[in-house]
């Protein structure tokens, strides 16, 4: 009989590891405590909407290949994004052909650093002449907006591993990532794998070879071993939060591991309207970037469905935390009205259908995804190491490589996870 195993969480991480260790015939056991399956994957069609939207993940960063295996073996499909980049600053329009002037010079400054600091400081340091205003504040918004990252402790060295890949083809997948997470979820339960939503694990009770899940309303799952995907927002959550989890014993190297780990937040808003209004500034518009409160927009090009997407990450989506729904899309419609010049009226008349994410919000998650920190790398090497061959972490935020933050790092942390165990 093989050992016996408890997965914490249903993302994609848990699902991979709990299809992986189920193949080869261990009994697992899927723990997972939100009603659906997925995690910050999350592809729903809410009421007025024509088609599915992701409400979180969404775009596949290049050609990443367990993804994209993983997409082909549940028989979806993906196509690249198209579009052009185009900035809004004053009224005026630039197409971005580069992100901006002195960024060559940013990017060679930063491969010449021997050693880490934050961007904050980094700026400071190297670009801080008022000739570089701009540059600064690019670096800021772009460290924000697409790694969700304080600039205060954002890793140079890791934003720069990262950044060297950003002129990488961006896909998307006609029908959603849930398409992955089905696929993942059938394969599991085909080789016998157990389930169970609504079940909220709120203590591991431990010791060596043997493990006990105790849920919130007093459930007791044991097994010979445990893996814990839960995003990082949960994992830091003090212990009194309705999704947190207590370790018995403490695991306080973890716990302190984890902490060096940034995690970022993100507001995501869907507007659908009644008809694609913005081909009639430009009918190749991809990216639009502002300074506006929700700065980010993007269209579904080369789908021409008639929705935007805005997007605020990082220190600026925290402003929104304890916003209404109704008061974000409203921000949302000024944020648009301004880019497009265009009436606040004129635009709300022609919205159909709307959505709000708040991923600091959503008790399961607490954040979006990850970032590196000064001592983010050293963590990660505690943690992707078991403790007494029984507890195991597996998760984007525990993924050591150069696709962070991504649907691929979740799979390819739990993938590892699975080799060590099977």
């Amino acid at each position: 009989m093989r050992e016996s195993i408890l997965i914490i969480g249903a993302g994609v991480a848990g699902l991979m590891a709990a299809r992986k260790l189920s193949a080869a015939q261990h009994p697992v056991t899927v723990l997972e405590a939100s009603d659906r399956l997925g995690g910050r994957i999350h592809s729903i069609q809410p009421p007025g909407f024509l088609k599915p939207i992701e409400a979180g993940a969404e775009f596949i960063h290049g050609r990443l290949s367990l993804t994209l295996q993983l997409l082909k073996e549940a028989g979806g499909s993906y196509q690249p994004v198209t579009g052009k980049m185009i900035r809004v600053k004053d009224g005026k329009w630039q197409v971005q052909e580069e992100f901006i002037e002195g960024w060559d010079e940013l990017i060679h400054r930063m491969a010449a650093l021997q050693s880490d600091m934050t961007l904050a400081d980094f700026l400071q340091q190297y670009f801080h002449e008022e000739k570089y205003g701009l540059l600064r504040q690019s670096a800021q918004r772009f460290a924000e907006g697409f790694d969700v990252a304080d600039m205060h402790q954002v890793s140079v060295l890791g934003l720069r591993d990262e950044w060297k890949h950003e002129d990488e083809e961006q896909f998307r997948i006609p029908g959603g990532y849930l398409q992955v997470v089905d696929y993942l979820q059938h394969g599991s339960t085909a080789n016998g794998c157990v389930i169970h939503t609504a079940c909220t694990v709120k203590t591991i009770r431990w010791q060596a070879g043997q493990v006990e899940a105790i849920t919130a309303d007093g459930k007791i799952f044991s097994a010979q071993k445990a893996i814990i995907t839960v995003p990082l927002g949960v994992l830091l959550a003090d212990v009194s939060h309705a999704t947190a989890i207590a370790f018995e014993p403490e695991i306080d190297a973890y716990k302190q591991a984890l902490q060096q780990i940034g995690f970022g937040t993100v507001v995501k808003v869907m507007l659908q309207f009644a008809h694609p209004f913005w081909l009639e500034y430009d009918k190749e518009i991809g990216f639009l970037f502002s300074e506006e409160l929700i700065p980010t927009w993007w269209t579904q090009l080369p789908d021409a469905e008639p929705v935007l997407t805005g997007w605020v990450g990082g220190p600026p989506a925290t402003g929104f935390k304890d916003l209404d729904n109704a008061t974000i899309i409203e921000q949302a419609l000024q944020s648009l009205a301004r880019i497009f010049s265009i009436s606040f009226d004129q635009l709300k008349s022609l919205l159909t259908a709307s959505h709000v994410a708040r991923w600091q919000t959503n008790e399961y998650s607490l954040g979006a995804y990850s970032y590196n920190k000064l001592f983010t790398t050293e963590a990660r090497k505690l943690l992707n190491e078991p403790i007494q061959n029984t507890l195991f972490f597996a998760g984007e935020a525990i993924y050591d490589g150069i696709n962070g933050g991504t649907v691929e790092a979740a799979l390819r942390s739990a993938d590892e996870v699975g080799k060590l165990i099977s």
